[in-house]
């Protein structure tokens, strides 16, 4: 038997088990745990209407802000997504500033459900960022 002929099932072997691990290493990358929504459908829904109602007046009806000379944008084009859920709670419900103190007007839910809502306006990469950092300071409970 020539070398040739006793090569060529070494190579098909190696050709083989090299497209069997690109396969598996496509399945596992594609089935990779995906991270969980952080708010559910009517979670979302309840943080828009409690936006239009309380938020939009002062921050604009998407988040663009400035409607108030001192009411920042809550949207991507700023730095709200810096601060960590903890302290945007604690904004919302004790206020600041410039910002009315919501705790006595909005209950645990939609506090939670508005701040859920306007993450959604930020990119994924402010959004990964601020919840890398709101591990360290999440959300409180009541």
């Amino acid at each position: 038997m020539s070398a040739d002929k006793r090569e060529q099932p070494a190579r098909s072997r190696v050709w083989l088990f090299a497209s069997l691990f690109l396969l598996v290493a496509i399945l596992l990358v594609a089935c990779a745990d995906q991270p969980e929504p952080l708010a559910s459908a009517a979670q979302l829904q309840l943080g828009e209407q409690v936006y239009a109602q309380t938020c939009a007046v002062c921050h604009g009806d998407r988040g663009q802000g400035h409607v108030l000379p001192a009411a920042p944008a809550l949207d991507d084009s700023e730095h709200a997504w810096h601060h960590p859920d903890a302290q945007i709670q604690q904004l919302i419900v004790l206020g600041g500033p410039t910002m009315p103190a919501l705790g006595g007007q909005l209950n645990h839910e939609e506090v939670v459900a508005v701040i859920r809502y306007i993450q959604t306006w930020w990119t994924p990469e402010q959004l990964q960022a601020q919840q890398e950092f709101s591990h360290q300071y999440p959300l409180r409970e009541p």
